[in-house]
This record gives C-alpha cells, structure tokens and sequence, in this order.
C-alpha cells in the first residue's frame, strides 16, 4: 500500500533541486505545489489549524494517487530558529492529523557546511550583517532583544537533527520517518533509488547528473551583496539599511544575478570563520551522536562533528 510522503527539508539540503527536478517526476505520487502545502500547514496561526480545512486546501478527496509535499518550512525557518524551534513541533502535530499515515523525508546536512549554507543564504537574501552578528546576535543585543521568544534570530539548536527525527518518530513510527544525508548525493542515482525503495516513489525521468537548481556565492560576491543590501529594507528581518530605495528589491536581484555570472569574484569559496567553527564543532556532537544511536549513518565518515 502506498502512502503519502511529506518532506519537511531541512533548508540547504538540496530542496530546490528535490522539488523541481525530481519529485514533479514522480508516477506514483500526486506532488503538490508549494503554495498548497503553506496555505495548509503554516499560514493558519497557532489556535486556527483546522484538519479539515486542511485537507480540502490539499485536495485529498478523490485523489487516485497519495499525495508528495515537499516544504522546506515544514521543519522551520533557518534565519529565525524556526521561532525558537516552536514551529516545527506543531507542524508535526498537524500533519499527523491530515496525514496520519505518511512517510515522512528529512534531509540534513553536516553542520559546518549547513551553518555556511545559512549564512550566504542570508546575504543572498538581503542581509547585511557579517558572520558573528548573524550566529551570535543574542550576545550583542541587550533587554529583550536577547529572548529567543521575543526577538528571535538564528539558533545552533535548530540544526541538532535528532530531536526532530526522534519526535516524528515517535508520532509516525520509525518506519514511516527517513533520513538521508545531503552528502548522499554525490551519487544522485544511488540515492534516488534508495529512496524510490524506503518510499514506494516511483519516478518516470530522472534529472540529469550535474544538475542543480542554486548556486552560492563566492566570498567577494557575498562581500558585494552585503554592500547593495543596505539600499533595501527587504527581505530578511535582521538587518541594517541605509535607505530603502524605490526599487531596491530589483536592485538587490540584479545584483545577485550579475555577481552569479562573475566567475572571478566567487572563485573564493566563502567559509565559516575560524571562531565560529570552533563554536560548532563545540556544539553539535552530542547530538549528531545521538542521531547516530537513532539511525544506522556514518555521520563521522560525511565530516559531521562528533
């Protein structure tokens, strides 16, 4: 019997390419546009979610196919700790109740890399702020800008993969919750065919080797983004500005476009600053082996601090 599949992510983790290369592919399952999976799960506020609303938003009567979600938000939103990690415990909470029979996918990644990932995404994003500001904003604030629950802002918790595996778990059963490493794609056809094989996911034409759906700036290029930014309000909420020019938006779009086609000025691969390296691979090896007491990965050999 085939199920639904709900995959939750995590940010960075290749969700692009998953949602636009390979799971529109799929023969076996009905995928479901983005919009779809928010307007069910995350735009309802905390004391609204309706399941039955939910489903009609999804459309799950009448369907000949089970469904396939693919939302990166599902497992919370990176830049705001996935709101001191409140979000995605209650979204569990409402997919068991629409889909109480689901697979559930999450993708993580080593965090050292994640943690990188994050932080050109900010600045891709319209951030102005340099690496330690951005991880470490609750030391350089005062009063209430120093509660996670008032003023939230990124959280090294929110990458500690286990405790999210091991509360879907214990709401869908271990068998019906899968993990794949991002560094699983290095070999795409491996991978792909092993999660065809856990999930029941059959797919008609497999994306081409090579391919991918984001690329990330340079150093230089991210250098460059943080100065256009400060001519635009948008979009990330942590963040300073000069002025918000009419316009700012497309500004910071061309911009980001124009540096992608540089290839001089992102030949410098951007990277984690050596404090801040320290910082994770202080923080996150409780967890990772926790992780590995959950499930059978060889998070040493991909590089995870353990």
């Amino acid at each position: 019997m085939q199920h639904a599949i709900v995959h939750l992510g995590y940010h960075k983790t290749a969700t692009t390419w998953l949602q636009k290369q390979l799971f529109p592919n799929a023969t076996s399952h009905d995928f479901l546009p983005r919009q779809a999976v928010q307007e069910a799960f995350l735009k309802p506020a905390g004391m609204h979610f309706c399941p039955r609303q939910a489903s009609e938003v999804l459309s799950l009567r009448g369907r000949n196919r089970p469904v396939l979600l693919s939302e990166e938000n599902l497992s919370g939103y990176i830049h705001n700790g996935g709101l001191h990690g409140f979000v995605a415990p209650e979204v569990a909470r409402r997919i068991k109740a629409v889909l109480p029979d689901a697979h559930i996918v999450i993708f993580i990644r080593n965090q050292f890399e994640i943690c990188r990932a994050s932080y050109a995404q900010y600045v891709s994003g319209g951030g102005t702020w340099g690496q330690r500001r951005y991880f470490e904003t609750a030391r350089m604030v005062r009063g209430a800008l120093t509660r996670p629950w008032k003023a939230p802002v990124f959280e090294f918790e929110h990458f500690e993969y286990d405790r999210l595996v091991a509360y879907y778990d214990d709401l869908f059963g271990r068998e019906h919750v899968h993990v794949y490493p991002y560094e699983w794609l290095c070999d795409r056809n491996a991978l792909i065919e092993r999660m065809q094989q856990d999930l029941g996911l059959s797919i008609e034409d497999m994306p081409p080797e090579g391919s991918r759906a984001n690329t990330s700036l340079g150093a230089a290029g991210l250098a460059v983004m943080r100065g256009v930014n400060l001519f635009t309000r948008q979009s990330v909420v942590n963040k300073d500005h000069i002025v918000d020019l009419p316009g700012g938006q497309i500004l910071r779009h061309g911009a980001k476009w124009l540096c992608g086609r540089m290839p001089a000025i992102n030949a410098r691969p951007a990277r984690i600053a050596p404090r801040l390296r320290e910082r994770i691979a202080g923080h996150y090896p409780d967890s990772n082996r926790r992780l590995m007491a959950l499930r059978d990965l060889p998070l040493e050999e991909l590089g995870y601090p353990v």
